[in-house]
C-alpha cells in the first residue's frame, strides 16, 4: 500500500485535520493525543519493569524497538509517574560527544567540579560512587539516555563500566535506550549479569484498534466509521506497527489518499503512429503460428506407420512340451544359507559392556543467609499472594534490603534463573487475596512503600 504525498506535510488551507473536521465532525485531533497512555502491546509491563528495577534493581536498564515503537513515550510516562519518589536526569544528545562532554555534564548533575588532578575518566566514575549517596538518604538517582545508539561506543561502555565498579544496588540506574544495536554496542549478547533489556514490539492490528478508539471517542468521532476493516487493515499495513508512521498515514487512510496497490501504477501509452506497424506484425506472428502448426501435423501423419497385426499363440503345457525346459536340481545356490547361531548364556553374560559411571552433580547454590532462604519449588507450591521486595543479580542486594529493615520480620529471599543468570528475589508475607497483601503493604516503612512493591501470586515466581 502507498500513500499519496499530497496534504500529508502541508499547512495550506490549516493541513488535513480541517478536511477530517468536516469529514467527521472531530472536535479535537485524535492523533494530537498524548494520553491516555496506551498499556496494551507489553506498554504497561515495561512500564512496571522499569519502575521496579529503577528502584529497587541492580541493574542497567536497555529499552529497545524500532525508530517509532514508543521508547520515548514509554520513558516520559516513567518520569511523571515517578518523580515523586526517583531523582531523574536526562543526559543531553551533547554530552555524549566525548569523554570530556560526559564529564561535565554529571558534575553539573552532582552540583561538583573536577578535583585537582582529577581527570575526565575519573570524574565520570567518582559520580556513581558520589550518586550511592543519595540513594542511602532516600532518593535513588536514574540516568536518561535517549537515542543511546547515536552515541560512541566507547562512551556508552565507559558509562556502563562505571556503574559496574560501584555498588549497583544504591549508584544511579542508567537507561539506555535506543534500537537493538545497543547490546552489540555494550558488548553484550542480551541479557545478561548487570544489565536487562527490555523490548517494544511493534503493534498488531488489533492493538492498533485500541490505541485509536479511545482517542476518537474524545474527539467526537465514530470509531466503527474510522475503524472499519478495510481502514483498519490498511492502517495496520501502512504504520507497519509503529506509532510515529501510524500518526503520519492515518490522516491519508481517512480521507481516501492512501491507494491499496503496491506502489503508483504506472501506464505504458503507444504512440499512435506506430500502433497500426505493431498490430501487423501481431497478425502476421499469428498467420506464421497457424502455416506452422498445419505443417507440423501432415509431416506427423506421413511418418506415422499402420500398426501390426496382433498373432494369437497357443502355448501347450504337459510333459511333452518341447518349449519347456526341466528344472535342474543340482544347480548349487549363489550363496550358501548360514545357520545363525545364537550365543550361549556365559557368551552373551560377556558381551554385556559395563555401565559407565554418571557425572556426579554439581553441588547446588548456598545462601549466605539460610535462616531467610527459601529454595524456588517451595515458594511455587505455595497458595495465595506475596509483595515482591526486590530483584537482582546479586545476592548481597537482597540481603542489603533485609538489614535496612531489620525490624521486619518475616522478609525471606529465593534463588531462580533469568537468561542463564542468577536471579534473586526478596518477598514479604504469604497472603490469601490481593487485598490481604494491599493492606500489608500499607503497614510497610514509608521509604518502603515508596518503593513500590511488587504484588504477585507465588506460583509465578
Amino acid at each position: 500500500m502507498t500513500v499519496n504525498n499530497e496534504g500529508l506535510n502541508s499547512h495550506d488551507g490549516g493541513g488535513l485535520f480541517p478536511r477530517l473536521q468536516e469529514r467527521y465532525g472531530l472536535r479535537a485531533d485524535p492523533l494530537d493525543m498524548e494520553t491516555p497512555f496506551f498499556p496494551d502491546a507489553s506498554r504497561h509491563h515495561a512500564l512496571e519493569t522499569l519502575r521496579h528495577l529503577c528502584g529497587f534493581g541492580d541493574l542497567a536498564l536497555l529499552l529497545t524497538g524500532d525508530v517509532g515503537a514508543g521508547k520515548s513515550r514509554l520513558l516520559a510516562e516513567l518520569v511523571r509517574s515517578e518523580s515523586s519518589r526517583l531523582d531523574f536526569h536526562r543526559v543531553p544528545a551533547a554530552a555524549l560527544t566525548s569523554t570530556q562532554a560526559l564529564s561535565r555534564a554529571l558534575l553539573g548533575i552532582a552540583h561538583k567540579g573536577l578535583n585537582p588532578g582529577e581527570g575526565a575518566r575519573d570524574a565520570i566514575y567518582g559520580f556513581f560512587r558520589w550518586s550511592e549517596i543519595r540513594a542511602r538518604k532516600g532518593q535513588r538517582m536514574v540516568l536518561l539516555i535517549d537515542d543511546a545508539d547515536r552515541a560512541p561506543t566507547e562512551l556508552l561502555r565507559l558509562l556502563f563500566s562505571a556503574f559496574e565498579a560501584a555498588d549497583r544496588s544504591a549508584a544511579a540506574v542508567p537507561v539506555f535506550s535506543g534500537s537493538g544495536r545497543l547490546i552489540e554496542m555494550l558488548g553484550l549478547s542480551g541479557d545478561g549479569a548487570g544489565v536487562h533489556q527490555v523490548h517494544l514490539r511493534p503493534l498488531t492490528k488489533e492493538e492498533v484498534a485500541a490505541y485509536l478508539e479511545p482517542r476518537i471517542h474524545r474527539a467526537g468521532g465514530k470509531p466503527k466509521e474510522l475503524l472499519s476493516p478495510g481502514k483498519l487493515s490498511q492502517l495496520h499495513s501502512l504504520s507497519q506497527g509503529s506509532f510515529s508512521r501510524l500518526k503520519r498515514v492515518t490522516p491519508a487512510v481517512w480521507l481516501d489518499m492512501a491507494s491499496t496497490g503496491g506502489g503508483a501504477k504506472r501506464t505504458f501509452s503507444m504512440p499512435i503512429n506506430l500502433r497500426w506497424p505493431a498490430l501487423a506484425l501481431v497478425i502476421l506472428a499469428g498467420s506464421w503460428w497457424l502455416v506452422s502448426q498445419q505443417y507440423d501435423d501432415s509431416v506427423a501423419r506421413e511418418q506415422s506407420e499402420p500398426e501390426p497385426e496382433t498373432v494369437r499363440k497357443s502355448i501347450t503345457i504337459g510333459p511333452d512340451s518341447p518349449d519347456i525346459e526341466p528344472i535342474e536340481t543340482d544347480v548349487e545356490l549363489s550363496e550358501p544359507v548360514v545357520e545363525t547361531k545364537l550365543p550361549s548364556v556365559e557368551e552373551s553374560d560377556q558381551a554385556v559392556p559395563e555401565p559407565e559411571p554418571e557425572p556426579e552433580p554439581e553441588p547446588g547454590f548456598s545462601p549466605s543467609r539460610p535462616s531467610a532462604f527459601v529454595d524456588l519449588e517451595s515458594v511455587r507450591a505455595r497458595e495465595g499472594w506475596t509483595v515482591q521486595l526486590i530483584a537482582g543479580n546479586q545476592e548481597q542486594t537482597v540481603l542489603n534490603l533485609m538489614d535496612q529493615y531489620e525490624s521486619i520480620s518475616g522478609i525471606l529471599y529465593t534463588q531462580t534463573q533469568r537468561q542463564g543468570q542468577d536471579w534473586f528475589v526478596g518477598f514479604y508475607g504469604e497472603f490469601s487475596s490481593r487485598d490481604e497483601a494491599r493492606k500489608a503493604v500499607e503497614r510497610l516503612p514509608q521509604a518502603l512503600r515508596d518503593q513500590s512493591p511488587w504484588i504477585r501470586q507465588s506460583r509465578d515466581f
